[in-house]
């Protein structure tokens, strides 16, 4: 591609009939204006796009770094759920256990009351049992003693 200053650089060969060197000058330094402003577009032109398709790569990258965060977030929170729920049911089960076995400590405590209960009936039916039995022996006992006592008057008596 021609730059401004090859056209400016450019002599021609001067022949007997040929074109006026004044008007040819002029054209030269009038196309030379024109082309160095059209190159100075060009070149600025070629820069601006040139910065253009950088940014545009900064934002196509950007743009796959927020996708790649949004797919991250999503199976982060997915994983979070997953863990969730497992703790939860970790839990439930924790729970269910320890229900299970206040259940079964109550219920071994409620054996063990129940059987103290038939216990102290038992103990209470003996002892009524065995005194009834002293106070049986203590009444024969006091008959005995007033039969002796009444047959000792009438002995005395007689």
């Amino acid at each position: 591609m021609l730059t401004p200053l090859d056209i400016n650089k450019k002599e021609f060969h001067r022949s007997f009939r040929g074109y006026s060197c004044e008007e040819v000058d002029e054209f030269l330094e009038q196309i030379l204006r024109d082309y160095g402003q059209v190159y100075r577009e060009n070149q600025e032109l070629r820069e601006k796009n040139q910065r253009l398709v950088e940014e545009m790569e900064r934002y196509t990258n950007l743009e796959q770094t927020l996708k790649d965060a949004l797919v991250m977030a999503q199976q982060t929170a997915d994983e979070m759920r997953r863990n969730a729920q497992r703790e939860a049911e970790l839990k439930i089960q924790e729970a269910e256990s320890q229900a299970r076995e206040i259940l079964n400590q109550a219920r071994l405590q409620a054996e063990k009351t129940e059987r103290y209960r038939r216990d102290l009936e038992a103990g209470t039916r003996a002892f009524k049992m065995r005194l009834r039995s002293l106070l049986q022996a203590q009444l024969e006992l006091l008959e005995n003693e007033d039969r002796v006592d009444a047959e000792a008057a009438a002995t005395a008596e007689a």
